[in-house]
């Protein structure tokens, strides 16, 4: 299985070598980067948490790239905020906002829990974070997630777009094995 994106930056990663990889870029460059990462591990279990995204709305997206998600949980947290539909959906678990960073992190807790082999986070425009969430509690949040994927096989790839205070982002890079900046 080819386990290799290319950024749209031209940087290359090569997934299977990094338990934790970090990719800031512009937002449009990451939409095509996530679906790139989504097609490389299309069969193994992936948990995807969305910030972004109605969930009928990514559903729809995601089946028009052509990317099977009959191994994808998702972790919705905008559905709610919106007003959206969330009833009789599968493979998704709502929060009602991306603040609950406490029902966000036992949803992935429970999903790590559930799947003794390996298995990925996808955590999918990560700046929004910094828009419900104080800088520390994010941190806080990476931390515990890391500590929980390491505890559980787990690798994790967070994509971001840039954040005003790349402060976050210089902080949090420090958590990763690879880190690729589209601005570099």
């Amino acid at each position: 299985m080819q386990e290799e994106i290319v950024t749209t930056n031209n940087k290359m990663i090569e997934l299977k070598n990094y338990e934790s990889v970090l990719i800031v870029e512009d937002a449009k460059s990451l939409r095509v980067t996530v679906n790139n990462i989504l097609k490389i591990l299309q069969d193994k279990p992936v948990i995807y948490l969305n910030l972004t995204n109605i969930y009928n709305s990514l559903m729809s997206d995601l089946k028009k790239d052509g990317i099977k998600i009959n191994n994808i949980l998702f972790i919705d947290c905008i559905t709610q905020i919106v007003g959206g539909n969330d009833s009789n959906q599968e493979n998704v678990i709502f929060i009602k906002n991306p603040n609950d960073l406490t029902s966000i992190g036992i949803a992935i807790s429970q999903f790590f829990e559930s799947i003794p082999d390996e298995k990925w986070l996808i955590l999918y425009a990560f700046s929004i974070l910094k828009i419900y969430n104080k800088e520390d509690t994010i941190l806080r949040f990476i931390q515990s997630i890391f500590e929980n994927a390491s505890a559980n096989n787990a690798k994790i790839v967070i994509l971001s777009t840039q954040i005003k205070n790349e402060n976050l982002i210089k902080k949090m890079a420090l958590f990763f094995e690879k880190v690729v900046m589209g601005n570099e």
